[in-house]
């Protein structure tokens, strides 16, 4: 098994308006994009200057049943927490 280490996984469906925070949601409403796919996380967290890995053939364990991917992305040693409003802001700006 290969090492993730610096890369941190990211799916779509922490960005998603119409999921619910049980159902994955790790953004706050007012950042939450509608129809997230994980090339436009990858093409936010490029913009944003952040290494990246698009890994399409993963699925999300709570939602095994769609296909969605998932990204890594090397955050520099930056909470993921952090990254994740950063990115969720660049998704947002995107989308306008």
């Amino acid at each position: 098994m290969r090492s993730r280490k610096p890369f941190i996984i990211y799916w779509p469906q922490y960005f998603e308006a119409k999921r619910s925070h049980a159902d994955g949601r790790r953004v706050p409403k007012k950042f939450a994009v509608d129809k997230v796919k994980p090339s436009d996380i990858a093409t936010a967290a490029k913009r944003l200057g952040y290494d990246v890995q698009q890994e399409n053939v993963y699925k999300y364990p709570k939602t095994w049943w769609d296909d969605s991917g998932r990204v890594l992305i090397d955050t520099k040693g930056k909470k993921k927490s952090k990254v994740l409003i950063e990115i969720a802001k660049e998704l947002k700006k995107g989308n306008k």
